[in-house]
């Protein structure tokens, strides 16, 4: 699914139009939309955690999903039922996140695994998207004139926790590898020669992104 950094542009793509007034405390909408893959830094980490998380339970396995508009379907449920509980903008964030993954399981991921699984395994085609999509994102951290603003307000957001879904020391330990490891001192990114998950592809699918989940949370904040 998506990296850290394009999920985290996806999120001030929708900031940046709605204003101030869309969102009341951007760094908890910024932190939201990274908040399910939290589940990743759990003590006892395993990928039943990263459905929990993704309200996926639409396939045989992780990375195969065979009912896509059920998983958009739980994505709205789960929307319209927590929309005003708690931290409403972290809310939002945690469900732009996941419109954000059922996007790119739908439009890059499943034709990227279709095409490539002629007799290859699962975890095999996985991380050669996973090495591109890695790249891309270390590459957009780098390069994007917004990256500063975007660490600005994530060092902002509040910390909170999912019932059922992720813990709050999960995301504790997210939020600092992500402020200062994951992205810190890395070589310069070449994604040049990438002609899968290209830099063009990326930033025509953060836009859709934008697209669309304004028509499924934006209402909320009209």
């Amino acid at each position: 699914m998506s990296y850290p950094m394009v999920h985290l542009k996806v999120a001030y793509g929708l900031l940046l139009r709605y204003g101030d007034g869309w969102i009341e405390r951007p760094g908890d909408f910024l932190l939201g939309s990274v908040a399910p893959d939290a589940v990743h830094f759990h003590d006892r980490y395993d990928v039943s955690l990263k459905e929990k998380s993704h309200l996926w339970e639409f396939g045989p396995r992780w990375g195969i999903t065979v009912d896509s508009e059920g998983w958009l379907e739980a994505i709205r449920k789960f929307w319209k039922e927590n929309q005003s509980v708690g931290n409403r903008d972290f809310m939002a964030g945690y469900c732009t996140h996941l419109l954000t993954d059922w996007e790119n399981d739908r439009c890059i991921w499943t034709p990227f695994r279709e095409k490539m699984m002629q007799g290859a395994d699962l975890d095999e085609v996985y991380g050669q998207y996973a090495a591109k999509a890695y790249g891309i994102d270390q590459w957009l951290y780098q390069n994007d004139r917004e990256s500063p603003e975007i660490w600005r307000l994530l060092e902002q957001g509040q910390i909170c926790g999912v019932e059922g879904c992720i813990l709050k020391e999960d995301l504790a330990r997210q939020k600092q590898s992500l402020l200062y490891e994951q992205f810190v001192g890395k070589a310069v990114a070449d994604v040049s020669g990438y002609r899968f998950c290209t830099k063009e592809i990326m930033e025509r699918f953060m836009e859709t992104c934008v697209e669309k989940i304004c028509r499924e949370i934006g209402d909320f904040y009209e």
